[in-house]
């Protein structure tokens, strides 16, 4: 009993102290060694900036496309549905880009990437109607029956290429 009073007292003893049991264990656990931390973001752009001009690595890019967003890199085909203007044959620019990146890095915009770092340029291929879709309806027992065939029209971009400029935490140029 007497032991039992004891270690109760002890428990007592650290919970009302004027740290508590937390700060003991802080400060039981802290680092024994003081690490310096280097001019971090200065080093992050100078790396950046030399992965981007050996270009070791392939870029890819999220686009923000007719209401969607797309991961793309160099050569990909996207079927975009619904009407959209340009022809067969023209050469676009993507220029909402909401994140530009290697295997190395990644440039991530809020909400988009700084006009002008990023370049994401496409080719249209072609433009035509999609797949039949069959909407079937019917009640059963009411003779009631409905066939509705539906085609949209789709689009298909060639991604030609994904090229992040050379000018990281640089002043933006007015592009648009």
């Amino acid at each position: 009993m007497a032991m039992i009073r004891a270690g109760l007292q002890r428990l007592a003893s650290v919970f009302s102290s004027q740290g508590g049991i937390l700060s003991r264990l802080i400060t039981q656990n802290a680092p024994s060694q003081n690490t310096t931390v280097p001019n971090t973001t200065k080093d992050v752009i100078a790396t950046c900036n030399k992965l981007i001009e050996e270009r070791s690595s392939r870029n890819f890019a999220i686009v923000h496309l007719l209401g969607k967003q797309w991961r793309v890199t160099d050569g990909d085909l996207l079927v975009v549905e619904g009407y959209w203007p340009p022809n067969i044959g023209d050469k676009i620019t993507l220029d909402k880009v909401l994140l530009a990146a290697t295997k190395d890095f990644s440039l991530i915009g809020r909400p988009l990437v700084q006009p002008g770092l990023v370049t994401v340029t496409a080719t249209i291929i072609s433009k035509g109607l999609s797949h039949t879709r069959t909407h079937f309806k019917k009640k059963r027992r009411k003779q009631y029956m409905r066939i509705n065939f539906q085609r949209a029209q789709q689009t298909i971009l060639r991604i030609n290429s994904v090229e992040i400029a050379n000018r990281i935490n640089e002043a933006p140029n007015n592009v648009f």
